[in-house]
């Protein structure tokens, strides 16, 4: 066991422990690996820009990140910064640990001065932070400590009520809302660095900042690191193990975030939120009559959980019950005015059945709604395709472009309709998005994406249909878009695609009759 000493703390470096006496410190993760940074460079003016690079890697912080980072350390030490035991702040140069750590011996528990210690432990200790920074966790469950190590409720009332309050911003989950939210989940930590219902919030806030109002996926990954630590402080907790689920669902990762539901569920069957979202992810992998039984579920425990409500009418849009889904999306469209996915996916189906005009009324009631989301504009943008010619198209794939997306379909729409993108650019795009998917991004839609590349810039129709089989694969259903939709026009020429086309429409039949075996007809 590798053991150091600093002041009167042990650093254990295999377990990432830090302990005083007989209590264990509990520093989240990110809050160990820059402690173990600093302990790399002890008594050296370490800058925000080096902290940022080590700790960080290559993912994009703020000076005022690393600073809060690093603030929450100094209140998880105990560490006083204007008389400090460990943590020196440097003024405009960094920050520099006062003390020389010391190796602890493997045979004794006191202390030993070793003079080959700095550079062995350099060494060692680099490794073991490298390996964690790279270590790729959405693919393994995190194992965990006892969660009585962390006090889950802070009794401090102020820190309760930033909590409460942040809670309530979420629960209402509007953009502004999110943005209010985000703040008083981060005050909260700084005031209590180990309080799990803390951690959750700010992880759950930052994920739905990124999945339903575009932020840079930057956010999602820090929401991972936070929901990684509640869950190695309490593995028997059902919220954190959903705000893991979130940040991986957000980032692409559908199968590693449809584990994590699944395992909040069974850590909690009341957990109606980690419920509905396995079912989304479910629909999306094309198991729609588990994905409605869960729906199920989840409108049991909250009957008026409207989210459910729109994912059963896509269920039954995918199942051929397209009356009874556009009378649900209608309904919901008409009660929910602000939400984003509800206004995606109403005139979505009404173009998918061909209601071209209709389609294009409804889309032109969210735009003045103020719903800025790639998907409407990009409806929008093929109806106005259709009815008034490629041309008039181009400033609204142009919009869905410019929209902050994660991912990177609409821009290369727009690219792709405006032949500005070269074959190497697109064959580069295939390999990345073939890449993706063996790393666990098994979103159907990337492939409907490489089938585009294929088809538009390569004009190679046969490879188009080949990615277009992998994205049906994977759980692409939506036939009648296929058949409509400008963007297949040329792909629509392959001898094959009729018949690709007739078996998504037979899995679809051999679905709606296993529905129908176990549910009664819907209304």
């Amino acid at each position: 066991m590798s053991q150091i000493q600093v002041l009167d703390l042990i650093v254990n470096l295999d377990d990432f422990k830090v302990t005083k006496g007989d209590i264990e410190i509990g520093l989240p993760k990110l809050s160990f690996e820059l402690f173990t940074y600093f302990i790399l460079n002890p008594e050296s003016i370490c800058t925000l820009e080096e902290i940022s690079a080590a700790v960080w890697g290559d993912r994009v912080v703020s000076n005022e990140t690393v600073v809060q980072r690093i603030t929450l350390l100094r209140k998880a030490l105990n560490d006083d910064p204007k008389s400090p035991r460990f943590i020196e702040s440097v003024r405009g140069r960094g920050y520099r640990l006062l003390v020389k750590p010391v190796r602890i011996s493997e045979s004794s528990q006191a202390p030993k001065a070793d003079s080959k210690f700095t550079l062995l432990f350099a060494a060692f200790a680099f490794l073991i932070l490298v390996s964690t920074m790279l270590f790729s966790t959405f693919k393994s469950r995190p194992s965990g400590t006892d969660s009585n190590q962390i006090n889950t409720v802070d009794t401090t009332s102020s820190t309760n009520r930033l909590i409460q309050r942040g809670n309530y911003y979420l629960s209402i989950g509007q953009k502004d809302n999110i943005e209010h939210a985000i703040p008083l989940f981060e005050e909260a930590l700084l005031d209590a660095p180990s309080n799990l219902e803390a951690m959750v919030g700010l992880s759950l806030a930052l994920s739905k900042s990124v999945c339903r109002y575009n932020h840079s996926i930057s956010r999602a990954v820090r929401a991972e690191k936070l929901a990684q630590q509640a869950t190695l402080f309490d593995t028997s907790s059902s919220k954190a193990q959903r705000a893991l689920a979130y940040s991986f669902d957000c980032q692409g990762y559908l199968q590693a975030a449809l584990d994590h539901y699944l395992l909040a569920i069974e850590l909690d069957d009341q957990n109606h939120k980690a419920i509905s979202s396995a079912a989304h992810l479910l629909e999306v992998k094309s198991k729609l009559v588990k994905a409605f039984s869960l729906n199920q579920r989840a409108k049991a425990i909250q009957p008026d959980n409207h989210m459910v409500d729109l994912q059963s009418a896509r269920i039954l849009e995918l199942l051929n019950f397209v009356p009874q889904a556009k009378k649900r999306y209608e309904t919901l469209f008409n009660l929910y005015p602000d939400n984003v996915f509800i206004n995606e996916a109403y005139p979505r189906l009404l173009y998918s059945q061909g209601q071209l005009s209709k389609a294009k009324t409804v889309v032109e009631k969210v735009l003045n709604r103020d719903i800025e989301r790639i998907d409407v504009f990009l409806i929008y943008a093929e109806l106005i395709w259709l009815l008034e010619g490629k041309g008039a198209s181009i400033t609204w794939f142009e919009k869905a472009s410019k929209v902050k997306d994660r991912g990177s379909y609409a821009r290369s729409l727009y690219l792709i309709i405006t032949d500005t993108v070269t074959d190497e650019v697109a064959e580069a795009k295939i390999t990345a998005i073939e890449k993706a998917t063996r790393e666990g991004n098994f979103w159907p839609i990337n492939y409907i994406e490489a089938t585009l590349y294929a088809s538009w810039v390569l004009e190679d129709q046969e490879r188009a249909m080949t990615l277009l089989g992998y994205a049906t694969s994977l759980g692409y259903l939506n036939s009648e878009y296929l058949t409509i939709s400008p963007l297949f026009t040329k792909l629509r020429k392959h001898p094959n695609f009729f018949k690709l086309l007739d078996n998504i429409n037979q899995k679809r039949d051999q679905l709606a009759r296993k529905f129908l075996a176990a549910y009664p007809p819907p209304e």
